[in-house]
C-alpha cells in the first residue's frame, strides 16, 4: 500500500513511528508513550492574523508540564483522518508559552495551530522535549533540534473538534 503523505511517507491506517516509545520503554521506569502525548487535552489557537488567540478558552494557565503544537495539514478521505504534522514541542507554564508564541512566531501560513499537552514535573518534561528533539525534525525548534525524522499523526475529526 502506498503512503497517504508524500511528505512524510507515513500511512494513517498505521500506527506512527515507535522509535520514540521504544527508547523511553529502555530509559523510564514508566515511559509515557507518543500516542499519549499525541492524544491528550487536545486544543487549538488561531493566528494573530485573524483574530484574538481564545488560549484563555482553555484553562492553561495553572498547568505546568510538555506540549506540542500541530499543524492540521491535510485529510485522508480513505481513514477519514486528519494529517497533523507537528511543529513545535516545549514544556513549562502551558498557558504561558502559548501566548508567548502567539505573539512571537508566525503562523500566519498554518491560520490554526493545534496543541496536545500532558501535565508532567518540570524534569520529565525535560526528558520529553529533548527525547523529541533528538528523534524529530520540528520546524520550529531552532535550537538543539538534530532530528532528522518527521512526527505525523492523524486525528479523527472528533479529536480536532
Amino acid at each position: 500500500m502506498s503512503c497517504c503523505f508524500e511528505e512524510c511517507g507515513c500511512r494513517c491506517d498505521q500506527a506512527a513511528d515507535d522509535e520514540f516509545d521504544l527508547i523511553a520503554n529502555s530509559e523510564l521506569v514508566k515511559p509515557i508513550l507518543l500516542h499519549r502525548l499525541a492524544r491528550q487535552n487536545i486544543g487549538w489557537f488561531s493566528d494573530k492574523t485573524i483574530c484574538h488567540h481564545h488560549i484563555e478558552d482553555w484553562n492553561l494557565n495553572q498547568v505546568e508540564g510538555i506540549y506540542i503544537l500541530w499543524h492540521k495539514s491535510d485529510y485522508c478521505a480513505e481513514h477519514e483522518r486528519f494529517h497533523m504534522r507537528a511543529l513545535y514541542v516545549g514544556k513549562g507554564n502551558i498557558g504561558a508559552r502559548f501566548r508567548a508564541h502567539w505573539k512571537n512566531k508566525d503562523f500566519s501560513e498554518e491560520l490554526l495551530i493545534y496543541f496536545t499537552y500532558v501535565a508532567l514535573p518540570n524534569r520529565l518534561s525535560k526528558y520529553i522535549e529533548q527525547l523529541l528533539l533528538d528523534l524529530y525534525n520540528l520546524p520550529l525548534n531552532k535550537s538543539e533540534n538534530p532530528g532528522r525524522k518527521v512526527l505525523c499523526q492523524h486525528f479523527t475529526q472528533f479529536e480536532v473538534d
